[in-house]
């Protein structure tokens, strides 16, 4: 009843905005030319650690001379989120154009930020999808009552400076992408530049200049200078009393702190493909709402496949058709083998109940299934190159026969399928589909996932040291929570 519930966004009839021409004698064009002998191919690198991440972004944007576009799901009001903000504004400050397209559910910054942000004259704001009703008091009003449309989100996640490098994966902009929390993702991002940027720059311009899209000045009070240097002061001080010292030593130490000025980096080049769906998607009244392009894609790539798919995503429930495909590819001789979250380390016990149902008659088929384990209370993690407590798994990265690798913000779930837009970037490059693979061979070992087996028709869950025979390290609410969730009829929308 609710998902009949669609309304219209307010119309605008606003110029179109595209990315800029990008100079030849700025910083990051110069450091591309210097760095492409092939003009048809593409330059990646992984983004594994978060640190790493986030002094990859801090770069890019402290050394853009002409554009920077960010489009994300999720902005956080952190440290995280007011580093990355005075970045932009300091970027601005130096006449840099600044796009900003946020999702209006995911998004955590206030109206006044947002009026704030927007009331600079080199910045501007968008909201993706919003709420039409702003009022804090009135905003699950306007979820209930809108719910048809805003039940479609934005998903993506995206960087891109001066039209020249991107940044993609599963990061949004928040603490807990970042290893700045007591609860961190396990995550994956992609550093890129080369022939494939174009269509990013061009897939991020369709969706800021998208019926979609709303500026924020049509949705918000306008807000005077005062509030801009209110702004300038609150992040000055959340970014000054940063007192993660070990943490800023890792950003600072970081090779990709200042990657634009050395040549620490080592670039995995290649032919790419930019997959994004088109923001139609998430528009109930388009004809394009029911065209999953990511979602067919990937199941294009996947049944080329001939020897083996391997797939990390944070959430997972196949589905009756997607279970049948993947036992299909098992039968065939490929070897297909899934990383997702356990229920003790879901940050969304209602997806986990969605995913439980299927993993016998996955199992049976022939499929491997492992599940993150929750960090151990008495170590650190043991994975060197994180170096970082983690506890939930957020990262969403597909390897085709350790030939080609997709790393991008769709997971296997019916909303990143059929509900939300998703993007990423499917390279052919056998190095870094076998480096991704390498990550996966270590997340799916002993000491960070369980494996789940079959034992006499019974589910069982398995280390080197133990067998459980139900969900282990998850609490009794955990376990009752997703077993209520199961009795209700939710899965297309998780």
């Amino acid at each position: 009843m609710l998902s009949g519930c669609a309304t219209s966004l307010p119309d605008h009839d606003l110029p179109p905005s595209f990315t800029l021409p990008a100079r030849q004698d700025n910083v990051i064009s110069s450091y591309v030319r210097s760095r492409q002998t092939d003009a048809t191919a593409s330059g990646f690198v992984l983004l594994q650690a978060g640190a790493d991440a986030l002094a990859a972004r801090l770069q890019l944007i402290e050394a853009a001379q002409q554009s920077l576009d960010l489009q994300y799901y999720i902005y956080n009001q952190d440290r995280t989120g007011a580093l990355v903000a005075e970045r932009l504004l300091g970027a601005a400050d130096r006449g840099v154009r600044v796009r900003l397209l946020l999702d209006d559910l995911g998004n955590q910054l206030d109206g006044e930020r947002l009026a704030a942000l927007d009331r600079h004259p080199n910045i501007e704001v968008r909201l993706f999808n919003p709420l039409t009703l702003r009022q804090r008091w009135l905003r699950n009003l306007s979820k209930v009552s809108e719910f048809g449309r805003i039940n479609h989100r934005m998903h993506n996640k995206l960087m891109v400076a001066d039209g020249q490098m991107f940044i993609t994966g599963g990061r949004n902009i928040g603490d807990e992408y970042y290893a700045l929390s007591a609860s961190n993702f396990r995550d994956l991002d992609i550093l890129g530049m080369g022939a494939v940027v174009p269509k990013v720059a061009s897939s991020f311009d369709e969706y800021w200049n998208s019926r979609k899209s709303l500026p924020v000045s049509m949705l918000e009070r306008r807000v005077g200078r005062t509030r801009l240097q209110a702004l300038r002061a609150r992040l000055a001080r959340t970014t000054s009393s940063f007192d993660e010292a070990n943490y800023r030593r890792q950003i600072e130490a970081s090779m990709f702190r200042r990657f634009l000025q050395t040549r620490a980096i080592h670039w995995q080049w290649g032919v790419a493909d930019w997959m994004y769906d088109p923001p139609a998607k998430a528009d109930p009244f388009d004809q394009l709402n029911t065209v999953p392009l990511v979602g067919r894609s990937l199941a294009r790539h996947a049944s080329e496949a001939d020897g083996e798919l391997l797939a990390i995503t944070a959430y997972f429930i196949p589905g009756e058709e997607g279970q049948n495909f993947l036992l299909r590819l098992a039968d065939s001789g490929v070897a297909v083998k899934v990383l997702t979250n356990s229920l003790a380390t879901t940050d969304v016990v209602a997806v986990h109940s969605g995913y439980a149902p299927y993993r016998e008659g996955l199992l049976k088929g022939g499929v491997r299934i492992w599940e993150l384990k929750p960090p151990s209370e008495q170590r650190r993690d043991v994975q060197a190159f994180f170096n970082e407590s983690t506890a939930s798994l957020h990262a969403k990265a597909f390897i085709f026969d350790r030939e080609r690798v997709f790393i991008g913000s769709i997971n296997l779930d019916p909303r990143s399928i059929s509900l939300n837009t998703e993007s990423g970037v499917l390279v052919y490059q056998q190095a870094l589909a076998s480096q991704t693979a390498d990550l996966f061979d270590l997340w799916t070992t002993p000491d960070i996932a369980y494996e789940l087996r079959l034992q006499d028709g019974d589910l069982r869950w398995e280390d080197d040291h133990r067998t459980w025979s139900r969900e282990p390290r998850a609490g009794t609410w955990r376990r009752l929570g997703a077993w209520l969730f199961q009795w209700l009829p939710i899965e297309s929308q998780l």
